[in-house]
């Protein structure tokens, strides 16, 4: 079961992040579906990335995200695809709610109920409030059904039951609408619940493999990052931002619900002020063992360092992922350098400077959504170092750019290490990147081994 502790702290900015990633990808979806021939089917997928939101993080991430995604949702298809955008999110926070807490099919479908209720109460005050507007809703359910009619007269004439067949449906229409009351809650409810379940379904391997990607999330104020894993700390050390030297010795970590483990029988000294590539295949343990090395799994084993390793702390471990636009949440360059941080500290960085070191200088007041994705990268690895911090991981930070903006970050890291005196833990799979480093680590099949 996964717990999410009890936090009046505003969002972090991983929170913000992945709710705009999530919440943007809800939108998409449903507005494919709304364009598209098979809707139903995608407005089902839609609910998929609330869930993971919802089983990742605090119920304020979800209500931000759905409120967000709402709001663009109206923009983009009116007041019905806001309404719907609504329903997405309330379902996927009760599949993501039952899965953190390992809920069966019956209690999914008690809190569907609620929904349903929601859905069902906001239905039937406008049918009832609204007269012209139900009158409307009843003569469209009329004149679909003359045009099924028209259709199927036409193509069974030589039926000699078509007859029966179209008055039966002249009854049952005109019935249905007459107990409008009690058709409309008995059809949503059907409705509802089945969206629920075939989310529900389509949600839980999509969260599981993003847990085996990505992890289970910490949680903590902003300023200070998550928890630091236990046993990370050397006996005696100082309960302050310290993250190497690092000494890995027999570590093994394995995601929950997968057979085998991502990486076994680690032996790894990661000291200071060095470069350090880290190669291998795709799918070979690189990214979980620069996970580890950031604080971010706790893994079986032995994981040492003299002090934290002060995840997001002034002086600890900054990590900078390969999505730049998905690390950038400032409107100008110069917010997102501060982004998250007490506004008396940020006032006491020289952000400036911080531009300068990573060759953005004279940028401060650029809208981020103007940059390339090297200045992107370079912007998230600014922010990064306005923290000072000693350690620097970087997962796979050059895979998504283009060959110069790739050149620019890659000597940029290798600069920090050589002239900042930074650690710098470089996950990559190329080589001419590789071959700058003081160490290379190479991950194969969860086995690691040093060159």
């Amino acid at each position: 079961m996964v717990r999410l502790p009890r936090s009046a702290g505003p969002l972090s900015s991983a929170e913000l992040a992945e709710a705009a990633v999530l919440g943007d990808l809800t939108v998409a979806l449903l507005f494919l579906g709304w364009l598209l021939p098979l809707g139903p089917v995608i407005e089902v997928l839609s609910v998929a990335p609330m869930a993971a939101l919802a089983y990742r993080r605090r119920l304020r991430a979800v209500v931000g995200a759905g409120l967000a995604s709402s709001s663009v949702a109206f923009l983009l298809g009116g007041v019905n695809l806001w309404s719907i955008c609504l329903v997405v999110t309330d379902l996927g926070f009760v599949i993501g709610l039952a899965m953190r807490r390992q809920w069966g099919v019956v209690r999914l479908l008690l809190c569907g109920m609620v929904v349903w209720s929601l859905v069902a109460g906001v239905t039937m005050g406008q049918l009832l409030v609204f007269a012209s507007f139900r009158k409307l809703a009843f003569d469209q359910i009329r004149n679909s059904w003359h045009g099924i009619r028209r259709i199927l007269s036409t193509l069974f004439t030589w039926f000699p039951g078509i007859g029966a067949i179209e008055r039966g449906g002249d009854r049952g229409v005109n019935w249905m609408i007459s107990h409008w009351w009690g058709i409309i809650p008995a059809g949503e409810v059907l409705l509802v619940q089945g969206v629920l379940l075939a989310a529900w379904r389509i949600s839980r391997p999509t969260i599981r493999s993003l847990e085996r990607s990505m992890g289970q999330p910490e949680f903590g104020p902003p300023e200070f990052g998550p928890p630091e894993p236990a046993g990370s700390v050397a006996q005696g050390a100082p309960a302050v931002p310290a993250p190497v030297p690092v000494h890995f010795d027999d570590v093994s970590f394995r995601y929950p619900g997968a057979d085998a483990y991502a990486l076994s029988g680690v032996d790894l000294d990661v000291p200071e002020g060095v470069y350090v590539a880290v190669v291998g295949s795709n799918g070979s343990g690189k990214s979980t063992l620069a996970r580890i090395t950031a604080g971010m799994l706790s893994p079986e084993g032995s994981v040492t360092r003299p002090g934290t390793v002060g995840l997001g702390r002034p002086g600890g471990t900054a990590v900078v992922f390969q999505r730049p636009e998905s690390q950038v949440l400032g409107v100008r360059v110069r917010d997102d350098v501060v982004w998250g941080m007490d506004p008396a500290h940020a006032a006491s960085i020289d952000v400036a400077g911080v531009l300068d070191r990573v060759g953005l200088a004279g940028m401060e007041e650029e809208e981020t959504s103007t940059l390339s994705g090297g200045q992107l990268q370079r912007l998230a690895i600014a922010s990064a170092l306005a923290r000072h911090p000693h350690l620097l991981v970087s997962d796979e930070s050059t895979s998504m750019l283009d060959p110069a903006g790739r050149r620019q970050v890659a000597d940029l890291l290798v600069s920090l290490a050589g002239e900042d005196g930074l650690t710098v833990l470089h996950v990559t799979h190329r080589p001419e990147e590789a071959a700058a480093a003081t160490t290379v680590v190479r991950v194969d099949a969860g086995t690691v081994s040093v060159a």
